[in-house]
């Protein structure tokens, strides 16, 4: 492999002082971070190219990450968002906004939140990392597919199809499961777990979910701004969400389900279906309908899928009235009592039954992955094995969209290529402890 030239390189030599396995979002950041400090760093990816899945990121627009405070951040990440604290304060926000920058990648935030590529194009910030790393001669193995990981004499040593890699330190950036036609294969499990590390099971999120019911295809040409969905079920009534939604021919997609597909995944795990709420008239509720059918009723006798339609697409209009056995012609003054009252439930909580989703193929991210406590949250070094590093979609640590999973994925590589850790892990084997003390104590 010649360094000058290390994206067209042949195979790897020597004893390098970082390997990372993966050339994803977080992989190489880290590389960049590393070979800003120095040291020889070797990227091995089993693709014929780097960053595939980011590629794909946000619809091909990579939304990198927003605007909120490193707290507010975490907070919506959930219960174990507070372990992002320490790579969140080397790479979170606006120092990420920074880095792009700098390697020549500006950005944007055109609503308030999401920070995106100026460009909105995700194959910018591709080529300003794969010039990055040309920059600092990080050496980079394309078809290397990693098959075993061990520590002998004092050095990692990475087995492949060529050969074995020897390196000083380790790092696992792998990814998860979630879209393998990006690369994406779990390896990264039974490296770490070669350690000595454990994993939680792991779940598809960021998912389109899969309905019982048939009627969602009838409603495909329209987006559902501000739809809220909620599980039906008592003991997981906490788990709702709001924002837009599109249905499809076998239930539903949109960023509200893309968000709420990280429990509902979970759930389906214990149960056969799982049955939802969804407000689809932008949060209009009992006492609003009963406003509006009574001044529909002063406005004349108008069909009343025709006045339906002032709060919903034509279809959705004729469905939920359907739903109720009402004919969507029938005339406003006709449809009094116990008929409006079900139009007005329905309208407020429409029902759909969850039976499935599209599974790994269609997520975006794996909810799951490497157990937080076995892992120090200042370094990303294995407390388990001094000199492994760990990052990214591999830990069991997912956000909601929104940048949130870029953003950590950017902010761990980056911490875990500092080296901060190195040798520290030793102190810390067998730590049971929580994931987020140590930042908690630092705030």
């Amino acid at each position: 492999m010649a360094p000058t030239s290390p994206l067209s390189s042949s195979s790897p030599h020597g004893l390098y002082d970082l390997t990372i396995i993966g050339g994803g979002a977080s992989g190489m950041v880290a590389a960049i971070s590393a070979a800003r400090r120095g040291r020889r760093t070797l990227i091995c990816e089993k693709s014929p190219s780097l960053g595939r899945k980011l590629l794909a990121s946000g619809g091909q627009r990579c939304n990198l990450s927003n605007t909120l405070s490193t707290d507010e951040f975490m907070e919506r990440v959930g219960r174990d968002g507070r372990f992002m604290g320490p790579a969140l304060e080397q790479l979170g926000g606006p120092k990420l906004r920074e880095f792009f920058h700098g390697i020549g990648v500006k950005t944007v935030v055109h609503d308030g939140f999401r920070v995106w590529p100026e460009t909105r194009k995700s194959s910018t910030v591709l080529e300003g990392l794969e010039q990055e790393l040309k920059r600092l001669e990080v050496e980079v193995a394309f078809g290397c597919a990693v098959s075993t990981t061990d520590f002998q004499e004092n050095e990692f040593r990475i087995s492949h199809a060529g050969g074995v890699i020897r390196s000083r330190e380790l790092l696992i950036a792998t990814g998860g499961l979630a879209l393998p036609k990006s690369g994406a294969a779990g390896g990264g499990y039974g490296f770490a777990e070669s350690f000595g590390h454990r994993s939680t099971p792991r779940f598809p999120a960021g998912v389109p979910l899969l309905s019982a019911e048939q009627w969602p295809a009838r409603c495909t040409a329209h987006t559902i701004g501000k739809a809220h969905l909620q599980v039906a079920l008592k003991k997981y009534s906490r788990v709702a969400r709001t924002g837009d939604l599109i249905f499809t021919k076998n239930g539903l997609r949109g960023p509200v389900v893309l968000d709420i597909s990280r429990e509902i995944s979970t759930i389906l795990e214990k149960l056969d279906e799982v049955p939802l709420w969804m407000n689809l008239c932008r949060g209009k509720n009992q006492e609003d309908w009963q406003l509006i059918f009574k001044a529909w009723r002063k406005e004349g006798d108008a069909p009343l899928c025709a006045k339906l339609m002032e709060h919903l697409p034509l279809e959705l209009a004729e469905v939920l009235c359907e739903l109720v056995e009402i004919e969507p012609s029938s005339r406003v003054h006709a449809l009094k009592g116990e008929a409006r009252d079900e139009l007005i439930r329905v309208l407020v909580k429409t029902p759909l039954t969850i039976t499935g989703t599209t599974g790994f193929d269609g997520a975006f991210v794996t909810r799951g992955g490497l157990r937080l406590k076995e892992v120090s949250p200042d370094t990303m070094e294995s407390k388990l094995q001094p000199g492994l590093y760990l990052c990214g979609e591999v830990l069991d640590l997912d956000g909601p969209c929104g940048g949130f999973n870029l953003q950590w994925a950017f902010a761990s590589g980056y911490l875990a290529g500092c080296g901060l850790g190195t040798g520290s892990a030793a102190s810390r084997v067998g730590s049971e402890g929580s994931p987020v003390e140590s930042w908690g104590r630092a705030r």
